[in-house]
């Protein structure tokens, strides 16, 4: 796949007199006519005269609201494997005895009344990731039925909330024909819900996790106070939509919230492996089965960063080893615990891998029907992945633009703008234009610019004004963030043959 990466030549992103020389072209060009737009560009960066580049934005972008991409469908509980009278949806049966059981609490406690619908539910560990990853429950891959609840902070884990809703759910279960488990228990010993496949005669059993939903979780960290996550979490019903919307955080607060998951995910898998027994830990520490869950739990921690061949590598290994429990050690241990270790020498390549598969979980959240987006293509300085397209009224007023500063270089120096598309990509240091193939010529910007070229960030922007009272017009952002695309796409614009450089 050609391509044709010019960072390096003095005009990328990173090269202040190339992106100077553009901009004060630009300003020239068009400040005869629009004296606001310097008003713009310098509201937006610190010190637009001396640099564009994102780090220098005064306004940091935030990750706009997420839109789910699991939807109920998938969590079904089939009458060909369970019995029962029908195939039953998951997400509506554990909907139905959560709001059951709030009800039965607001007979005491009335405000629970208003939480009756709106408690988000969230199916966790291996069910989640089937229905994310393949668009069905498999049954032969996932063992438990693990879902989140989300409560008011007064429901505590030692309110009996927990144990009114495995009796509520219980009963659900009878009316519709099916027939859970008589003394089922977890593998720790713990009474559990459990339901017999008849294909496999493995038991499934319910487990219900109390989050405190407390003001503003959705900003938080999931694994910790009720937060939310893109890639450890699945709100399929629309019980978080209002939540997800709120959820607006800084691009570099993401990361550092995903890497801390990350690493209490690791320690949390380490330790179950290879750590020592100590006082009540021993109680939840079972000989050998920690050791054959590790290929799952390694497989759920290569897909958070993004490592798919050997995520499928060890759902394989998961599948279908048969080895003796010193081999499985030993591949646990020096096969994937290396690649997996985030010591202080690795943290870049986990964050790397982190803000790589960020970027594609929410470019596919704002475009889900783009089939371009997550495929990997060759450019001079690497490997990249494509994200979604630049907005078109964006991608118009840059074209503009460049036009208008073309129109007022000697001949000799002219450049013509790339025809074709504009899109981000992730893993890219600096803009590049490339040949598509199929999909033709296109330029490539580097992923975080898609929180700024967006209208997300024009709200923003303006919110930002009002609140220090600055006189500052939606159009003149518009114009700022036009000028600030131009000189992105500057530098990967076509130079027809015989032509001289600028």
């Amino acid at each position: 796949m050609e391509t044709r990466d010019r960072a390096a030549d003095g005009n990328g992103p990173g090269a202040g007199s190339g992106i100077g020389s553009m901009v004060e072209e630009t300003r020239r060009a068009l400040l005869a006519r629009n004296a606001h737009l310097a008003g713009g560009l310098e509201f937006l960066f610190e010190n637009a005269r001396e640099s564009l580049a994102f780090d220098s934005l005064r306004i940091q972008p935030v990750v706009g609201a997420h839109r789910n991409l699991v939807d109920t469908e998938p969590f079904l509980l089939p009458k060909e494997r369970f019995g029962g009278t029908q195939d039953l949806a998951l997400v509506s049966l554990v909907r139905e005895a959560v709001d059951e059981t709030l009800r039965a609490y607001a007979a005491t406690s009335p405000q629970l009344v208003e939480y009756v619908g709106k408690t988000p539910i969230s199916p966790y560990g291996s069910l989640g990731l089937s229905a994310s990853r393949w668009g069905y429950v498999d049954w032969d891959y996932i063992r438990d039925l693990d879902w989140r609840i989300f409560l008011p902070p007064e429901i505590g884990h030692d309110s009996g909330f927990k144990s009114e809703l495995e009796r509520t759910l219980t009963q659900a279960l009878y009316r519709y024909g099916l027939h859970p488990l008589l003394g089922g228990k977890d593998p720790q010993g713990r009474p559990q819900v459990q339901l017999r496949d008849n294909r496999t005669e493995e038991a499934h059993g319910f487990h219900f996790y109390l989050i405190a939903m407390k003001p503003g979780f959705a900003r938080g960290n999931i694994h910790r106070d009720g937060g939310y996550s893109p890639h450890f979490a699945y709100f399929p019903e629309g019980s978080m939509d209002e939540h997800l919307e709120s959820a607006h955080l800084p691009w570099s607060d993401l990361i550092v919230q995903q890497r801390e998951d990350y690493i209490a995910m690791f320690n949390q898998l380490s330790f179950n492996i290879f750590g020592e027994n100590s006082g009540e830990d021993r109680l939840y520490k079972t000989h050998g089965w920690y050791l054959h869950k590790a290929f799952k739990w390694y497989a759920t921690l290569a897909r958070a960063r993004g490592l798919s061949s050997l995520e499928e590598d060890l759902l394989y290994q998961y599948e279908h080893f048969r080895g003796s429990e010193a081999e499985l050690s030993y591949l646990a241990r020096y096969r994937y615990y290396a690649r997996m270790n985030p010591s202080p020498q690795h943290l870049d390549d986990v964050d790397r891998d982190l803000a790589r598969t960020t970027s594609i979980a929410y470019a596919r959240a704002r475009n889900f029907q783009d089939p371009m987006i997550g495929r990997q293509i060759s450019v001079n300085s690497g490997d990249a992945i494509l994200l979604e397209a630049v907005e078109e009224d964006f991608r118009v007023a840059a074209g503009k633009i460049l036009e208008r500063v073309e129109s007022s270089r000697p001949d000799k120096r002219r450049r013509v703008p790339m025809a074709g598309q504009a899109r981000f990509a992730d893993n890219l240091a600096a803009p590049c234009g490339v040949n598509l193939e199929d999909n033709g010529q296109a330029a490539l910007i580097p992923a975080e610019w898609s929180m700024v070229f967006c209208e997300a960030y024009i709200r923003q922007a303006m919110r930002k004004a009002a609140e220090e009272k600055r006189s500052i017009e939606e159009e003149e952002i518009r114009q700022a963030l036009g000028t600030l695309l131009a000189t992105l796409l500057w530098p990967v614009t076509e130079v027809p043959c015989g032509a001289d450089g600028p």
